[in-house]
């Protein structure tokens, strides 16, 4: 018989006051699986010619990419993670939209959208955090 919601919410309890250091090592890997994925995905839409300077396909791609950092952080890093994919989506997103510019050569213009992908992707960060934190929990893997 596996562990009930009452002691799966007392586990969790448990790791958010526990006092547990965030580490910096999850950050990292979780900026290189947004990175990752978000160059990835908008190879593969360029390579069917769908413009992914726009909004769909790019909203597309940093909702994608976000998401699934955050999740890979909350599902593997063991204990309470939200904080970690939260810092890995703001340094990825600091770092995307660095190399963006730089890349398309934009000259500074496409420094207008940090706020948006700052926002965005912590948000989409943070849910994908913490749907892989219930996962973590819920399959009783959960790890102090």
């Amino acid at each position: 018989m596996g562990p009930t919601d009452s002691d799966r919410a007392d586990a969790r309890r448990q790791d958010i006051y526990s006092g547990r250091r965030m580490e910096w090592r999850w950050v990292l890997i979780g900026v290189i699986v947004i990175a990752g994925v978000g160059t990835l995905l908008a190879a593969f839409l360029t390579a069917f010619r769908i413009e992914v300077s726009g909004w769909g396909a790019g909203l597309l791609v940093v909702t994608a990419a976000f998401a699934l950092g955050g999740f890979v952080i909350g599902l593997l890093s063991p204990g309470y993670t939200v904080w970690e994919a939260g810092f890995a989506s703001v340094l990825a997103a600091l770092a995307l939209v660095f190399l963006a510019d730089r890349l398309l050569q934009a000259g500074g213009g496409v420094f207008g959208l940090l706020p948006l992908a700052i926002g965005w992707g912590l948000v989409c960060g943070l849910a994908g955090g913490r749907l892989g934190e219930w996962f973590q929990h819920r399959s009783g893997t959960a790890s102090a």
